[in-house]
């Protein structure tokens, strides 16, 4: 029985770099909104804006933080399923 290196594991670790790449983002977008916050004159109008892109950068830094959390699962079950593999061959 031949076991693919392309596996499951894989992806996981594919898809825990791609939730740090998103986490890193999303962190540049809060940091760059909340500097907008500061640089600018209290107008109601404008003001509302890099709120919102706060709030945008906060739910995409969850989002990622839930997307490396599954993958992190995807991982240990691939290790998990890999032992079990092992075991049952020898």
């Amino acid at each position: 029985m031949q076991i693919s290196s392309a596996g499951s594991a894989y992806y996981g670790q594919l898809g825990l770099q791609r939730s740090q790449d998103n986490l890193q983002q999303a962190s540049a977008e809060v940091a760059s909104a909340s500097t907008q916050i500061q640089s600018t004159p209290s107008d109601t109008a404008n003001s509302s804006r890099p709120a919102a892109d706060i709030q945008e950068g906060l739910i995409n830094a969850n989002v990622s933080e839930l997307n490396a959390k599954a993958n992190a699962k995807v991982i240990a079950t691939s290790d998990d399923m890999l032992g079990t593999l092992i075991d049952i061959q020898v």
